[in-house]
């Protein structure tokens, strides 16, 4: 099954996307199973994307690269006006770091005036950093997420059970310890993943009250994985501090049917 199907998505939606683990893998295909829809669509982020991730794109988007909003209007207007359908990345500025280059977008109160004006069909925004971690913990200031957000994905790899609590390992190990309780050179298990999505601090904070929350549990390839995944789901949807409605199961290498499985409240 497709990103889009499994979440069965409005006619106008509006996803953040929050976590580690395939986070960037699946802000692409989202958009890319959009675009096949023939559908408007704003790619954008409200924190730092590396600029390699823009590279597949490259051939289908039109590109508004400006720190002037009211530039960034007037051209999402003409692409609009032209009567063809485009995705639309927009980034504010480029800016060098230690790891290399990186794209920031646009304020969440520009973005909000842009889904109230009803520019595009979807928003497509990627709200927090990993730095290529499957799992990570977020800081005080993240995950950046749009008040007009109606959908957020989180996203969270399977491949970190098993592995040691470390800064190699886990963005923000010494977050992850005090949300779960793992402490530093630990193995990462079943429930510690658990208690990350289910903590009000952890892989869904500052979501919205009105939006929907969507688990992806990805790289799940292996029927041990799946196996993994599922006990994953399973106890995610009996915790009361959850607030998941529904939990996706598959991996994002596959880009034909990367769900395999969706698992629900009862």
């Amino acid at each position: 099954m497709l990103i889009k199907d499994a979440i069965d998505l409005n006619k106008r939606t509006f996803i953040s996307i929050v976590g580690a683990g395939g986070k960037s893998t699946l802000f692409s295909l989202l958009a890319h199973e959009l675009y096949k829809e023939k559908k408007n669509i704003i790619l954008t982020t409200t924190t730092h994307m590396f600029a390699d991730q823009l590279i597949p794109f490259a051939n289908k988007v039109s590109l508004i690269e400006n720190n002037n909003e009211k530039i960034i209007l007037k051209r999402m207007n003409y692409f609009f006006k032209k009567g063809k359908y485009s995705e639309l990345i927009l980034i504010h500025h480029r800016l060098q770091s230690e790891l290399g280059e990186k794209v920031t977008g646009p304020s969440t109160d520009f973005l909000k005036k842009c889904w109230m004006s009803g520019y595009a069909d979807y928003f497509i925004v990627e709200a927090d950093g990993a730095r290529g971690k499957s799992i990570k913990s977020p800081a005080a200031h993240e995950p950046v997420i749009c008040d007009s957000t109606t959908d957020v994905i989180g996203v969270v790899g399977i491949d970190a059970l098993g592995l040691t609590l470390s800064e190699r390992n886990v963005f923000r190990p010494v977050l992850f310890s005090q949300l779960t309780g793992l402490k530093i050179g630990e193995k990462i298990c079943i429930n510690d993943i658990v208690a990350l999505i289910c903590h009000p601090n952890g892989l869904f904070k500052n979501i919205p009250l009105h939006s929907k929350a969507h688990l992806f549990i990805n790289k799940a390839d292996s029927n041990l994985e799946k196996q993994s995944a599922r006990k994953i789901a399973i106890q995610v949807l009996k915790s009361k501090d959850s607030k998941i409605d529904e939990i996706l199961i598959g991996s994002g290498y596959n880009k034909t049917d990367p769900v395999t499985e969706i698992v629900k409240r009862r």
